[in-house]
């Protein structure tokens, strides 16, 4: 599920940052991303070992 989350994100972020849009917002999406992100992996991570 995170995966797909993640793959909206970044539409949106890109999208966001492809048309300009307010920096705010764009460093907001930026931070969830990238929490979403540390998340995502550190799921794999843990998995593995």
């Amino acid at each position: 599920m995170n995966e797909m989350k993640i793959q909206e994100l970044q539409y949106e972020l890109n999208t966001m940052i492809d048309n300009n849009d307010d920096y705010n917002k764009i460093y907001k999406i930026s931070v969830e991303l990238d929490l979403l992100i540390v998340e995502y992996y550190n799921k794999i991570l843990n998995r593995k070992e």
